[in-house]
């Protein structure tokens, strides 16, 4: 799950430390997976599911880089029962928006 510095400082502000719950992989900060899974699910619930990053809320809707669309994500088993409106797609979009934007700044 990529990150942006909105996700970032919200999960800070509830007590978590940038370097236990991010990685950095070509500019990008993603959230940090232990066991297969998110860092912040212990195998039954999201430990901050309120503070959750945005991508995490808009899940499974997801942005394919390579067609540049949105899309359900094919490997989540509860795929079919999400259903997305064009409210979604424009907050996705704008979220993969920000996050490139946010790489490009801290490329430079």
């Amino acid at each position: 799950m990529l990150l942006s510095n909105s996700d970032i400082q919200k999960i800070e502000n509830i007590g978590y430390e940038k370097k236990y719950f991010t990685r950095s992989k070509k500019g990008w900060l993603i959230l940090k997976n232990k066991d297969g899974r998110c860092v912040f699910h212990n195998g039954k619930i999201c430990l901050i599911y309120e503070n959750r990053p945005e991508g995490c809320i808009l899940y499974p809707l997801i942005f394919n880089k390579e067609n540049n669309f949105a899309l359900a994500d094919e490997e989540c088993p509860y795929q079919d029962s999400f259903k997305f409106n064009k409210k979604n797609i424009n907050q996705l979009y704008m979220l993969v928006e920000k996050i490139i934007n946010e790489r490009k700044i801290r490329k430079k």
